[in-house]
């Protein structure tokens, strides 16, 4: 029956124990393959490479990644990690910005093990986050890198949908420019009774400005004289005038129905044929003036227009015949006459 000495089997057993420790747990890198240099307070290389373990669930082996991180900070929540490193002969540099540091090591630890793994083409595991007491650090806002980070998905805690970063802050549309009033020329032909002593024909020009709902125009007419027989006088009277009048334009389209309302002053000139011989007399004529028409466009520049005219005379000269101490009535207006008008207009610039 064979014996082995105690201390030989206490030495063999001692060695397979070391061995077999050295073989399962890898190395840390050495202290020049990784590199962290931040101000007190901003994490160390422990934390980093924790960090780096964490995500790709195991650590990194020697000689795996050479890696130099440099922290500053230049305010509260403003923090820059300049960032350069070494995998599979590929060298890379990245810089970092966020609002903790603690952020900041994630977000090297992240780069790291994107660039590690990715190499190799290997997966590397990424544990489900922790629960947090406090909101999560913020990721890098902003890279300077030509390929930028991808920052593993946070949980937001009440968070609130917002418009994007990049979106540019609404201008209220500029207002339409304001439009300038038309204007328009007229000719129309006219058709009179009542003013005269019988009824007449004459001729009328107008002119004016077009807003979208508001007409302004000025017109001139002659009026062809009219006669009539009295006391053995033969009276011929006609009627020039001159006026202005505001209209409301109503209708819509090719159509419009203007009201209006103005004044006109002019002359009655007149004259009589009797057996006294003949008397020439100019009458003063001054009327309100007021009526509705129609007014349709024919084409963009021009219109067929038509308006009936009520008059009511405020000064009006009437003629009469003296013979001795009698007069003799030949033409009295009276108070009351209306005017057809009906003619062509051409618009220039109409704003409706």
């Amino acid at each position: 029956m064979a014996h082995t000495l105690p201390g030989l089997t206490d030495a063999f057993t001692l060695l397979l124990s070391g061995w077999l420790a050295w073989v399962q747990v890898p190395e840390p890198p050495p202290a020049d393959d990784i590199q962290w240099i931040a101000p007190a307070g901003c994490g160390g290389r422990d934390a980093l490479l924790a960090r780096i373990a964490e995500r790709r669930g195991r650590p990194l082996e020697p000689g795996q990644a050479r890696l130099v991180a440099r922290a500053t900070s230049s305010g509260p929540g403003r923090h820059r990690l300049e960032l350069e490193f070494d995998v599979v002969g590929r060298h890379d540099a990245r810089v970092l910005v966020a609002r903790s540091c603690a952020a900041l090591v994630d977000a090297a630890a992240l780069v790291v093990t994107l660039a590690v793994d990715g190499s190799s083409g290997e997966a590397s595991p990424v544990p489900p986050p922790e629960p947090l007491d406090e909101p999560p650090p913020e990721p890098a806002l902003e890279t300077e890198s030509v390929v930028p980070p991808v920052v593993r998905p946070e949980p937001a805690l009440d968070a609130v949908p917002g418009p994007p970063a990049t979106a540019e802050p609404l201008t209220p549309p500029p207002p339409p420019p304001r439009r300038r009033p038309g204007g328009f020329l007229r000719l129309h032909g006219l058709g009179e009774l009542g003013a005269l002593p019988g009824p007449t024909g004459g001729v009328g020009l107008a002119g004016g400005l077009l807003w979208r709902w508001f007409r302004l125009e000025l017109h001139a007419g002659y009026l062809a004289p009219s006669a009539r027989r009295a006391f053995d006088t033969d009276i011929r009277v006609s009627l020039v005038t001159a006026g202005a009048l505001g209209c409301v334009r109503l209708g819509r389209r090719a159509l419009e129905l203007p009201i209006c309302l103005g004044l006109e002053a002019g002359g009655l000139p007149g004259a009589a044929d009797g057996p006294g011989g003949r008397i020439a007399a100019v009458g003063r004529w001054l009327a309100a003036t007021g009526g509705a028409g129609a007014a349709v466009r024919v084409h963009p520049r021009v219109a067929v227009w038509a308006f009936l005219h009520g008059l009511a005379a405020i000064q009006y000269g009437t003629f009469v015949l003296r013979t001795g101490d009698q007069d003799f009535p030949l033409h009295d207006p009276g108070i009351g006459s209306g005017r057809l008008a009906l003619g062509v207009e051409v618009r220039f610039g109409d704003p409706r």
